[in-house]
């Protein structure tokens, strides 16, 4: 410390002072005015947001041998939604296998309505699901429940069998989609 109006202190001064500070801020009456109670409601909404942006995340899209995107000069950036794939072999909802697919086609065992019928109940079943839980967080988070998929289609999948697909998800709340296409080079 410098000479002149500042004291110097001395070691046992010191010592006193800090422990003196320390039995402040161990008294009962001092840490009854902190209230943590905003602080969890932030953690709450930052979980709610994590949780959200995680389950629904629309950047990793694995292509195989079975999964071949078309082409597109297309501009637009893909939305947060639902991910719905088609590939030759079988049906993904959130990256989960739903239905196979046999030669284009989804087995008549899976359509209530036999053959000829558009609706494909594994994909509505599941679609149900993640809409019910949708809606809970757009509830909470103070949002519309807009039931928003985003279709990844093999190049060569059937009109008939993306159709079929389209028309399950419409039956679970599901009217809004976007088809996911590669950006070509041009």
């Amino acid at each position: 410390m410098s000479t002149g109006t500042a004291k110097s202190m001395t070691r046992l001064q010191g010592k006193k002072a800090i422990r003196s500070f320390a039995r402040k801020m161990a008294d009962p009456e001092t840490i009854k005015d902190l209230n943590i109670t905003p602080m969890m409601d932030m953690m709450t909404i930052i979980l709610v947001f994590l949780l959200k942006s995680f389950t629904s995340s629309s950047a990793l899209i694995q292509l195989d041998q079975n999964l071949q995107v078309p082409a597109s000069t297309t501009h637009l950036k893909p939305k947060e939604a639902v991910p719905i794939t088609i590939t030759r072999k079988v049906v993904l909802v959130e990256g989960s296998p739903i239905v196979p697919v046999n030669s284009g086609r989804v087995d008549p065992t899976y359509k209530p309505q036999g053959d000829n019928g558009y609706l494909i109940a594994p994909i509505k079943d599941k679609l149900d699901l993640i809409a019910k839980r949708e809606m809970r967080v757009a509830e909470r988070m103070g949002h519309k429940f807009e039931g928003e998929l985003m279709v990844v289609a093999d190049k060569s999948t059937p009109y008939r069998l993306l159709t079929e697909v389209l028309y399950s998800c419409g039956q679970a709340g599901y009217a809004n989609y976007r088809l996911l296409v590669l950006k070509s080079a041009d």
